[in-house]
């Protein structure tokens, strides 16, 4: 971690910030310490830093890939953070749990602070508004009918958590598996083996007397090595595509045979998850669909229609992503 520090906003004392820093929670490449929240890249992490006073909006970004969630790798989530007159910088994180984790103990100490863009936070009212119309409206005697068998599927397919949770699960990894270009594993391979090859005769150099060129030689050969390995573009067993497939297709036999006893199931099996119940639920209480079929329709659009540009409230957005891979695995069958 570089030992010098740089600020965004207000400059402080540089003893004042490394102290602090030195004592912060770290997040991947960001910090949250007593007096300021740090954020930086790769090489140079928690290298920036802005004071709590100044941050006026902290939330989530997903970007590189198109309106087929497909890309040259899997999409980058980016935490953003808005400070001063409107400026804003962003950070990558390689886990979504990082980044929830930070902004779950940035809501905790520092409530003040947003956690929704301005479009999110519009999102945010306009449901509010949605949800105060639904109570001043009746639903058709076909929504209510329909309200009540989802919400009995709910109840059975929630006493079996663990199983929906884990189908999802191995639904995303199946779909990260997906998105993985072979030809870009090849190349991350390729480099790894070139980086490995420079690394081992820039150490010939160093034997030989060339210490300087063989020096550069090492430092390089270990970046190339370094950035593949930091890349997710090696083929791991993550991205073993038979593997994924069996996982997936197991996880959605154990929840058949799990809810082989109850007949009513209004949904294919493979959607069975107590957040698409809710989702579904939702749509007939907001009276975008009268039967259930309709209501799993309009979920497939509006999950379709979810791209690195939409903008979701924080709510929608953990829901999203738990249950989105459900849907894409399938083709939306």
């Amino acid at each position: 971690m570089s030992k010098k520090v740089e600020a965004l906003g207000t400059d402080f004392d540089t003893e004042r910030v490394l102290a602090d820093r030195k004592k912060c929670r770290k997040y991947d490449q960001c910090g949250l310490g007593e007096e300021f929240l740090y954020f930086g890249s790769t090489m140079h992490p928690r290298h920036y830093y802005i004071p709590y006073g100044e941050v006026k909006r902290v939330y989530k970004r997903v970007s590189g890939s198109d309106l087929a969630g497909k890309g040259f790798l899997a999409p980058v989530l980016y935490l953003v953070v808005e400070y001063g007159d409107g400026k804003e910088r962003q950070c990558s994180f390689r886990y979504l749990q990082d980044c929830d984790a930070m902004q779950n103990e940035l809501e905790r100490t520092h409530p003040e602070i947003s956690q929704l863009s301005p479009k999110g936070e519009e999102k945010k009212r306009e449901r509010e508004e949605i949800e105060a119309r639904m109570a001043r409206n009746e639903l058709s005697e076909t929504a209510r009918a329909a309200q009540k068998q989802l919400e009995e599927a709910r109840w059975e397919v929630h006493k079996h958590q663990a199983m929906s949770d884990k189908m999802a699960a191995m639904a995303k990894l199946k779909r990260h598996a997906d998105l993985f270009r072979p030809w870009v594993g090849a190349v991350a391979v390729t480099v790894l083996a070139a980086g490995g090859v420079v690394t081992a005769a820039g150490a010939v150099f160093i034997r030989r007397g060339s210490r300087m060129a063989g020096l550069l030689m090492v430092l390089f050969g270990i970046m190339m090595m370094f950035t593949m390995v930091s890349s997710r573009a090696l083929p791991s067993k993550l991205t073993n595509r038979k593997r994924r497939d069996r996982e997936y297709q197991e996880a959605v036999e154990a929840m058949a045979r799990a809810l082989k006893g109850y007949r009513d199931l209004p949904i294919p099996v493979w959607y069975a998850h107590p957040v698409v119940f809710d989702r579904l639920i939702r749509i007939l209480q907001e009276m975008r669909a009268e039967t259930v079929d309709e209501a799993l329709a309009v979920l497939k659009d509006d999950l379709r229609a979810m791209d690195n540009t939409t903008v979701l409230s924080k709510e929608d957005y953990e829901e999203v992503v738990k249950i989105k891979p459900l849907f894409t695995v399938r083709d939306y069958q």
